[in-house]
């Protein structure tokens, strides 16, 4: 993540701009500020922390956008603006340097309104380096690829490798594959392939596979439809052939240590260590059929909150909860960070709440099942 390190940063009169950036407001809790920052169009928090005698200045994990280059940019300009001498930085790296907006990566707003392209959709969940995904677009130009995958880095080198070979049947999503599936279409998919994901042994309920993944992934699969498995871990296997095994029908093939038409880095790495590969495909045998959309939601009233401030509170649900983490002050209001949601896929939040009107922010969040649940609760909270 690009950061400096300063002993003295000058403190801004708001709103300010520095070259193509613009600091709008500043949010505090104690030793935290976060700067409402907003650069190329897009709006993020820069984060300040006071740590012994020196100040930390990075990009907020929450709100930071896919291109890291516009952090860069961004941390440049605020240092500029404050006249701060860092006694460290790594935001003068070439890195990203050439990094500009693509039309191949897509955001949950377009799945939700846009989506009308007729071909069939295969998916890739956490496609890291890409050698499959693109392998897979290369020789199946007839179908349209979405690969799904939360590390920056691999996003902006699986753009440029698409961009420069000419690839226009794959789109790109920064977003967790498990709620991107309910915003697809029933019958729709042919494969969705989950290569290597990370086995979370200490944290099963992280897990990419699941219950709800599986039944969402059969609703979108289309009748003989695949969901693939590929993996390493001989608990990540037992845990997912259990759940497979689970369903009231189900329709399995598991083989190991076979060859794959192209493999990962990982994989490749685990075949020199002799680690066995297991595959397990789930073929699907159900015709469902579509659901309504999620949509955007939406705080529609006045927020007059007598709540005891920067007390954190849980709020929990049958499948659902609401954890407001931290308070901050602002300006004709206060700051939420807030966690909601699915306790296996949560949404992680800020709410600004600026002359008692509340919105989430960076964006908004859709209408999935838990989220709502989960919104209806915040709402009921924050009106006392």
């Amino acid at each position: 993540m690009p950061n400096f390190q300063s002993l003295h940063v000058e403190p801004l009169q708001y709103p300010c701009t520095q070259g193509n950036t613009t600091f709008l407001w500043e949010a505090q809790n104690g030793r935290e500020h976060l700067v409402y920052t907003t650069h190329n169009g897009h709006s993020f928090f820069i984060k300040r922390v006071v740590k012994g005698e020196k100040i930390l200045v990075k990009g907020d994990k929450i709100t930071r956008p896919s291109a890291v280059s516009y952090l860069q940019k961004a941390l440049q300009d605020y240092q500029k603006a404050t006249k701060a001498e860092a006694v460290y930085s790594n935001i003068y790296t070439q890195k990203n340097r050439h990094y500009r907006p693509s039309s191949l990566l897509k955001d949950l707003d377009f799945f939700a309104k846009e989506l009308k392209d007729p071909r069939e959709i295969w998916i890739e969940v956490g496609f890291g380096s890409g050698r499959h995904l693109l392998y897979q677009a290369q020789k199946n130009p007839n179908i349209l690829h979405i690969g799904i995958e939360i590390h920056k880095p691999s996003i902006e080198q699986v753009i440029k490798r698409a961009e420069a070979e000419g690839l226009d049947n794959i789109y790109i999503v920064d977003y967790d594959a498990r709620i991107l599936m309910e915003f697809l279409p029933a019958n729709k998919v042919g494969r969705i392939f989950v290569h290597f994901p990370i086995p979370w042994d200490k944290k099963p309920h992280r897990r990419v596979i699941s219950k709800q993944f599986i039944e969402e992934a059969l609703r979108v699969l289309k009748v003989d439809g695949t969901l693939e498995l590929r993996t390493d871990s001989d608990l990540y296997y037992e845990y997912s052939l259990n759940l497979f095994t689970s369903l009231s029908q189900v329709r399995l093939h598991v083989n190991k240590n076979i060859d794959a038409p192209v493999s990962s880095k990982y994989e490749d790495r685990w075949r020199k260590m002799d680690k066995n590969i297991y595959d397990i495909t789930l073929i699907n045998s159900l015709h469902s059929k579509n659901k309504m959309v999620p949509k955007l939601l939406a705080f529609d009233k006045e927020v007059l909150l007598k709540k005891q401030k920067n007390a954190k509170e849980l709020i929990r649900g049958d499948g659902w909860f609401v954890h407001i983490e931290t308070w901050y002050e602002i300006k004709d209001g206060f700051l939420l960070k807030v966690a909601l949601g699915a306790y296996d896929r949560p949404e992680h939040r800020y709410i600004i709440v600026k002359d008692n009107r509340a919105s989430y922010f960076p964006n908004g969040i859709f209408s999935t099942k838990s989220n709502l649940a989960a919104h209806l609760a915040l709402c009921e909270w924050m009106d006392g």
